[in-house]
Formats: C-alpha cells, structure tokens, sequence
C-alpha cells in the first residue's frame, strides 16, 4: 500500500492547493475529499432568499465544476443515486415529469430533495444550501429556463428532442448554482470553501462502517467504494475494486471483499484526489490510456524526464539563466550546463522528501493496473536523470520552436541545433516509425523507463529496430532519415556505453585513429556519397546517390556491396577530374586503415558502422558550411569595396 501511503502524505502536505482553481479553468484543482467534478451546462443565480434571478449557458471553457458526490453518486452508472447538491435536471427540476416524459422521473427528484433536505436541515448546512433548498421545492426550474429561453418547448410544451446542450441533449443536462447575497464576494458554490467544509463535515458525521485501515494502521469510516475519473473526468477505471462477488475474482482465497484490503474513506479520497491532481498538472500521457507522473511528496513539480535535453534544460531556466540561454554546441558546454541544471534542481527540491514515479495503464475498462512503481531519494533521482542525460546523446536538429510570425501574421517556426539525449517518445518514433500502434508505443516508454530511472542497460533490440530503419533512407523523406539518424547515433552510443561498464565513449566529432572494422566502413560509406553529390552539384542534378540506394545491402554485405558502389563512382571520379583529388585520396587512406582480412570479411556490420558514417558526413557539412561563410564574406567585402569606390568617385565630380 507504499503507492496510496505516499499520494495520502502529498494531499496533507499540499493541504493549502485544495479548490484553488488556476487561470485555466480546464484544469482540475486538488478537489477536497467527498468532491468530483462534472461538466456543467447550464449556471442558476439565485438571492440569499432562495428566489430565481437569473440562468445561462455555459461555454465550453467555463464547464468544469466542483461538486460534492456520495459514494454512490460518485460511482453511478444507472439506478438513481443523486448528487448532494448540482445534478442533472432530472434530479434537481421538481416540474421535470411536465416536459419530459420519463418513467420514474418523480423518484428522481423525490431522493434528491431528501438527500439535499437532510443536509440543509443538519447542524453542519450552509446559507447558500438552504437558499438552493428553498428555490427547488417550488419545482419551477424548468419553466424558469424555459422563459430564460435557456430551454426550448415544442408546439406541445414539453423539451423538443434533439436540441443539444454540451455533447448531450438539453433533458440531460447539468446544472450548476449561484447564490448571490450581500456582502459576500464568492457566489458560486463550486468555489465556496465555506460549502466545501459544510458538506465535508456532514457526509463524514454519516460514516457508520468503522473498521481498521491498513494505510494510517488505525480504526476509522472505510470505504468500498473507491473513486474512478483518475486519468481524466471520463475515465471510469479504478485502482482499487471488489465490485464482483460471483465471478472468482477473491473467491478461494478470501470469503469476502474486505478480507483482502480496507482503506479509510478519508485517506482513499485524499490519495485518489492528489493522484488525479498531479497527472493532470504534470503528467506524461502516452497513447491515451498509459500515464507516467512523478512527484515529490513535498513538492508538486520535479524536472521533466519524460522530455528531451533540451526540454529539460529550459524547465530550469528561470533558475539557471537570467536571458534565454542558447543551445550548447559541444560536449564540454552541455556537460557544463547539465551539472548546473541538476544543481538547480536540487536547490529547490526539499532533501528530505521521496520521489514517486508511478505508471498507469488500463487493460479493461473498469480496471487501472500500476505497470510502475518506484520511490528514491530526490539526489539519487537527479543523478540517474543526469546518468541518462550524459550518456544517451548525440547531436540533433529537429526540434522547432517559434520564430516570430510571417507577413500574414501567422507564426514561423525554425530548427533548434542541440546536444542532448532524445525523449523516450521520440525514440519510439525513430525505432518503429508512425504507424507503430499504441500498444507498441506505450510498451517501449515502459521499458525505456528503467533505463532512465533505475540505471538499466539500454535494450538492444531497440538499437537494432533504428539501426534497420536507418538502413532503408528510401522509405523515408529527407527531414524523417535525418532525425532517424541522429536518435539513431544517441541509442548506439547509450548502449555501446552501457555495454562497456560505463567505459567506452563513442565521441560525436570523428575519430581519425579509429580502427573499429564497421566505423571505417561508415567513413568510406560517407565519402562514396559525398563524391556522387560533389558530381551531381557541378552537373546541376539531383537525386538520390548509390550509396544511399545500397545502404541496407551495404549494411549486410559491406565487402560486396562496396565493390558495386566503387563500379558506379568510376564515371564520377573521371568527370570530375582535380575537384575530387582530395575525397579520392581520403577514401584510399581510409580503405588502407582496414586489414585486408576485416575488409573481405562476409560478416555484416555492426551498428557502429552508422557513427562512422555520421561523423565522416558531418565532416563534409562543416566544410560546405565554412567554404558558403568565406563566400558570403568575399561577397559582402566587394560589395562594401565597390561602394566606397562610388562614394570617392562623388566626392571627387
């Protein structure tokens, strides 16, 4: 029971967040025990004397609501189980059997009003209970909205059919009220605190099942009942349930439900609230259904390590960096940056609390499964964080982030160049492309989470997925390969690290005394290309090169398949001439670095192979990039000559 332990000590500990609600009314605020929240429809104003002022409709964006609920109404699903106070029409409307014509429709207003009369008539009632109380036992509200004009009639009287409120029709929809009285600045109920308190206190003071909770380790109201909408207000999984007595899922090892586990009403509802609470401000949703949050039990917020470097660096920039700070560039500075990132976070972070990693996924509809679970200390969390963080990188530029707006007035986007480690999101992405299916998608996230968290070596068959897709460029458009490529090289070396006992490093800038068989054949891979694209530059074509044609055969067959790619360069090396002297005596050198054994070998490459090619490509971008900057330069410096000849030549008429 560590898992509800911990969400129970959180809610204590974040006592002073429950009901306050932020700018962004979808979010959930931590609810206060014995509170849901439902989607509103319609806003009721009434006086401190329980007379109907005013109604409206709710937008979209104002809908959500804070409303008390009973363990039945909580859990309802059919039969009539009102909530205490904000409902449905077909509870709170007193002249509903007058528009609608439903069976039962009598009964349902009949156990709201006791329920809502026994609280208003209690020692713990509140003004604004009574005022709601006073208003609905006239049974008017329904013909009030109706000559609001909130509600349509048919030719009949009765609600048309068909005319819809929210995602449903208007006889169903929900309603929620304000009661305005003098003096007091809050008038809706769903924020009242006051309100909150009142009905805390009632719904507790009818607690009568007392029996030991194997949280708090005391005798206290337990609960059968525990509360669903975790995830999300629609999700009707839950953690905890015993609802089926016939179908074996505690007979014959228990003669009932609560032989198994009892938990007090109270700390289920503080555990589920803070739960629901924290996957909804930080929560990382993956495939709908699978959720991963982490929190401190004294602190709401931890650094983002579902994200990628970059993400996680610009989480604690408030802290870190007084203007925005630019993306690192090389090894020295991100290592530099991670270090005082994680020295950040550990400022701010309180060295006695716990850190709780929990994933959520449901394999039913009704039942919510723990796939992972750990509990650390918030230093030995940062420093496996750091550990993922310095070794999974590479050298990527796919990331966009704005970049001001066009001439329409519509936002621009640009590449953002970073060193870091990838999110396990994008990893999955690279591994197995877009169509991969949920299930596979949420199982990868699962299994890279050990890696990151508990210091887990790097599966291979993830390695070896991306290496494959990689091989095949012609699968892929230009911008895809690039990234694939990238993430690619950050797996290869997290796993080749791990492999070693944290002591083999694959640098990302290339290696010149590198020997590995599979490197130097990804160098002469790189060179090939770079010569069929010098040709195709000075002939004006452009289309895809041998080497990237034979890549996956390259890959299986290196020897082989580099006697192929050698055939087809032939025509360019000759039509070039001098202008490829320099490739040409770099692909001999590196051929000659390769014993003639390893160089016929029928073995396949390893996945080294693509860091090889990687940096040897690199190596040629950097030149191209430096040979455009001098001619930019030269460009600039005539252009600057040439009007200063025109100024002279003035000067001088």
């Amino acid at each position: 029971m560590g898992w509800i332990d911990k969400l129970y000590e959180t809610y204590e500990n974040c006592r002073t967040e429950v009901g306050v609600t932020g700018a962004d009314e979808e979010t959930i605020p931590l609810l206060p025990i014995a509170h849901s929240t439902q989607n509103a429809q319609i806003e009721v104003v009434l006086d401190g004397g329980g007379n109907f002022r005013s109604a409206r409709a709710l937008d979209k964006g104002e809908t959500v609501t804070i409303i008390p609920v009973t363990e039945d109404s909580a859990t309802r699903s059919s039969g009539i189980a009102p909530h205490p106070l904000c409902d449905k029409l077909q509870y709170v409307a007193g002249d509903y059997k007058d528009y609608v014509q439903k069976k039962n429709s009598r009964e349902f207003y009949k156990r709201y009003m006791e329920q809502l009369g026994d609280w208003s008539g209690s020692p713990y009632s509140h003004p604004k209970i009574r005022a709601v109380f006073d208003y609905l036992k006239k049974g008017t509200l329904i013909e009030d909205l109706v000559r609001q004009k909130i509600l349509v009639c048919d030719d009949k009287d009765a609600l048309a059919k068909g005319v819809k409120m929210g995602v449903g029709d208007q006889s169903d929809a929900f309603v929620r009220f304000r009661v305005e009285k003098e003096g007091e600045e809050e008038s809706a109920v769903w924020l009242d605190h006051q309100v909150y308190e009142s009905y805390i206190n009632y719904y507790l003071s009818r607690q009568e099942e007392i029996d030991l909770c194997y949280v708090q380790g005391k005798a206290v109201p337990c609960s059968d009942k525990h509360p669903a909408k975790i995830r999300n207000t629609g999700d009707k999984s839950k953690l905890i349930s015993a609802n089926d007595s016939v179908g074996f899922t505690y007979r014959g090892r228990f003669n009932d439900k609560s032989q198994v586990v009892r938990v007090g009403y109270e700390t289920t509802q503080k555990a589920h609230n803070a739960l629901r609470w924290l996957i909804d401000r930080q929560g990382y949703k993956n495939g709908g259904d699978q959720v991963i949050v982490a929190w401190g039990t004294k602190e709401r917020s931890l650094p983002p390590f579902l994200e990628d470097t970059e993400d996680f660096f610009m989480d604690d920039a408030d802290n870190l960096f007084p203007e925005e700070a630019p993306p690192v560039t090389t090894e020295r500075e991100f290592a530099h940056r991670l270090n005082k990132a994680i020295a950040g976070y550990g400022s701010d972070l309180d060295i006695g609390s716990k850190i709780v990693i929990m994933g959520l996924d449901a394999a039913t509809v009704g039942r919510l499964a723990i796939t992972y679970y750990r509990e650390m200390d918030v230093w030995d969390f940062l420093n496996r964080i750091k550990a993922w963080h310095s070794s999974c990188i590479w050298k990527h530029s796919y990331k966009k982030i704005p970049d001001g707006f066009n001439e329409k007035g519509k936002p621009k986007f640009k590449y953002l160049t970073f060193i870091g480690a990838p999110a396990p999101k994008e990893i999955t992405w690279a591994t197995y492309g877009d169509k991969a299916s949920d299930k596979l998608k949420k199982a990868t996230v699962e299994r890279l989470l050990p890696c990151i968290l508990d210091g887990a070596r790097m599966p291979y068959d993830l390695v070896g997925s991306a290496v494959n897709r990689l091989s095949n460029p012609l699968g892929m458009e230009n911008w895809e390969w690039e990234k694939v490529l990238t993430i690619t090289c950050a797996l290869i070396r997290k796993y080749r690290y791990d492999q070693s006992g944290h002591k083999e490093v694959w640098e990302m800038s290339l290696d010149e005394n590198q020997r590995d068989r599979s490197y130097l054949f990804g160098r002469l891979l790189a060179i090939a290309q770079q010569i069929e694209k010098d040709a195709q530059y000075w002939s004006g074509e452009k289309r895809t090169t041998n080497a990237e044609r034979l890549m996956h055969q390259f890959k299986l067959h290196p020897y082989k398949t580099w006697g192929i790619i050698t055939d087809k360069l032939s025509p360019y090396l000759e039509r070039l001439g001098p202008k490829v002297k320099e490739l040409s005596e770099l692909m001999t050198k590196v051929n000659a670095m390769l014993p003639f054994e390893d160089f016929t070998s029928p073995k396949k490459l390893e996945d080294s192979y693509i860091l090889g090619y990687y940096c040897q490509r690199e190596v040629f971008i950097e030149r191209i990039k430096q040979l455009k900057e001098e001619k930019e330069k030269k460009k600039l410096a005539a252009a600057a000559k040439s009007t200063e000849g025109e100024n002279e030549h003035e000067q001088f008429s």
